[in-house]
């Protein structure tokens, strides 16, 4: 990579090179169809800086052998982050999972170059002071968790189940829940926090606790994988049923088995709000021209192939800002700085930081409602039925477009 120099007056055109690191395949082999769009995404924002002319005559890339799947699983992450951070690269993209992220984010510190996410969503990366070479995407989880809590509270489903993760990510979800609980009223009556990838037996006895205890509300703070047997366990004991509440942090992946979409029926999921606009239509135009196929757009993957390509334009536009400047040496410390300047509109919306954070300033956030497979008996769907307004934090639900556990649209009883 020549960086020493900006083309407009100091030279001959320079080639910036990223690293990634995506989620292609969870730990345990399982396709993460959300990493493989949001790496397509980040590819076509790369084809759009280059095409557009937005760098002039530089360009930039990210080279096959850059690129890493990670498992979105932290053991590791460290030592493949060192790797990237010492090649000839400008920075790190993708770093799509929270733990693992707050890794990837000290060996950035330590290259002085950033590391660039576009859904590592805890709230313990918000702090500059702490993660002063992380920049990302997304706001905090606790502008999703706390979300679920209030539809929980609205309707007065004051005693619940909580289950998480003992990772950052799930123990930063739980204790947002936790939290939110409090201050509405609501009551944590059984906790379970264990281990990523503990096995089905062990959490099929929780969940047999807590179908003992008579509870029947319940949440779920973890990754996906995770997720997903918490699911596999509440179909087999036959607890998706009528009377039944079920909210989760992650949305589980189209292609998920029929064992986990049986348990996952009815719950309800936050996620990225995607307002309708002509950069997102010609987004998804291109994703399903480049994948040959079409895609849901109130899908987990689609919300993250838009996320992964916003996240590259952001470096676009802070190399042409720092291009603009007359910067004559691009370094990771210059990208980084004009990072946490960025105000342009992606996919998305507006992308801009909150200031004195890493979080994303104003994103909108909506409820997302599981009701199995759809027409093709195979792909799971989801339909939007609330949304929080970000300037007010107000959540606004569509009662009558909720589907719960057990089919039916009948809420649980309050209690």
């Amino acid at each position: 990579m020549k960086s020493r120099s900006s083309p407009s007056s100091f030279g001959s055109p320079q080639t910036y090179q990223l690293g990634g690191m995506y989620t292609l395949r969870y730990h345990d082999g399982r396709n993460a169809d959300w990493g493989d769009l949001a790496l397509t995404g980040a590819r076509l924002a790369l084809d759009e800086i280059r095409a557009s002319g937005l760098l002039g005559a530089d360009h930039l890339e990210m080279r096959d052998e850059n690129v890493v799947d990670y498992h979105c699983w932290p053991e590791g992450a460290e030592r493949i982050a060192e790797d990237l951070f010492k090649r000839d690269i400008l920075a790190v993209t993708g770093v799509d999972c929270s733990d693992p992220a707050e890794r990837i984010a000290k060996v950035a510190e330590h290259y002085r170059k950033p590391a660039i996410s576009y859904g590592a969503n805890a709230a313990s990366l918000s702090s500059p002071a702490e993660f002063p070479f992380f920049f990302r995407v997304v706001t905090p989880s606790s502008s999703y968790e706390r979300y679920l809590v209030d539809v929980a509270a609205h309707y007065k489903l004051k005693r619940f189940a909580l289950f998480y993760t003992t990772e950052a990510w799930g123990l930063g979800a739980c204790r947002v829940v936790q939290a939110a609980a409090r201050e509405a009223g609501l009551e944590v009556v059984a906790e379970y926090g264990y281990p990523r990838d503990t096995p089905l037996e062990i959490v099929s006895r929780h969940v047999a606790a807590v179908k003992t205890g008579g509870i029947r509300t319940i949440f779920i703070t973890m990754p996906t994988p995770d997720t997903v047997i918490v699911f596999r366990a509440l179909a087999e004991l036959d607890m998706n049923r009528r009377g039944t509440a079920i909210f989760a942090s992650e949305m589980i992946s189209a292609d998920e088995k029929p064992d986990a979409v049986s348990g996952a029926l009815g719950y309800l999921a936050p996620m990225t709000k995607l307002s309708p606009s002509p950069k997102l239509d010609a987004f998804r135009g291109r994703l399903e021209r480049t994948i040959a196929r079409s895609v849901d757009q109130n899908s987990k993957a689609f919300s993250y192939a838009v996320l992964g390509y916003d996240h590259i334009l952001a470096v676009g536009r802070a190399l042409k800002n720092a291009r603009d400047a007359g910067e004559q040496a691009i370094t990771g410390e210059s990208l980084m700085a004009h990072l946490r300047r960025v105000d342009f509109e992606g996919a998305s919306g507006r992308i801009s930081l909150s200031p004195g954070t890493n979080d994303r300033a104003l994103m909108a956030v909506e409820i997302l409602n599981c009701r199995g497979y759809g027409e093709d008996g195979k792909t799971v769907r989801f339909v939007p039925v609330g949304g929080i307004d970000p300037l007010t934090g107000v959540l606004t639900l569509n009662e009558s477009a909720i589907v719960w556990p057990g089919r039916t649209p009948t809420p649980p009883e309050a209690g």
